[in-house]
């Protein structure tokens, strides 16, 4: 298996799983299917990024118990941080705001919300990610082409993205 193209897979699938998930909670909490974000296309990177990460740690460098379960309260969390610091200071956007929420960090992420992160990439890493790497296996030669071009596709969206701001005078 070509452990690139393989993250890559990871990647944009948990990107597109963090965009289901988004919309979802709002239309559980609001009625409305939150389709917004930072790019155009269905994709949440905070998500992939988080995810990826925490699937090398345990896949790759075979981390398990305790410090695994150290690893799914850190990484989510400081993703959740500093992408939320990234779009409120570099860009001016305010996606989520925790600061009225108990034990929050600067508003960016939270007690409450980690929790939830520690559950979704449990369920995620233990439950889904044996199934998703065993279908990423069988059909490694079809799910690759895939990835690469979906990849292109949000490299594409991403410079799409930067560009436009940078248009708008946001400081990058």
């Amino acid at each position: 298996m070509n452990l690139g193209l393989y993250i890559c897979f990871i990647f944009i699938l948990y990107c597109f799983i963090g965009w289901l998930i988004e919309g979802l909670y709002s239309l559980a909490t609001t009625k409305k299917f939150k389709k917004d974000g930072f790019l155009k296309t269905p994709l949440k990177p905070m998500y992939g990024i988080a995810m990826t990460i925490l699937i090398i740690f345990h896949e790759v460098f075979d981390i398990y118990g305790v410090p695994m379960l150290f690893l799914l309260v850190l990484i989510p969390t400081a993703v959740e941080y500093i992408s939320g610091y990234m779009l409120d200071h570099k860009f001016n956007k305010k996606y989520w705001d925790y600061s009225k929420i108990k034990y929050n960090i600067h508003g960016y992420a939270c007690l409450k919300f980690s929790l939830y992160w520690i559950i979704l990439t449990y369920i995620g890493l233990y439950l889904f990610q044996p199934m998703i790497r065993m279908a990423y296996i069988s059909f490694e030669n079809i799910l690759s082409k895939i990835a690469i071009l979906l990849f292109i596709i949000f490299i594409c969206d991403v410079y799409i993205t930067l560009k436009s701001y940078a248009k708008s005078n946001v400081k990058l």
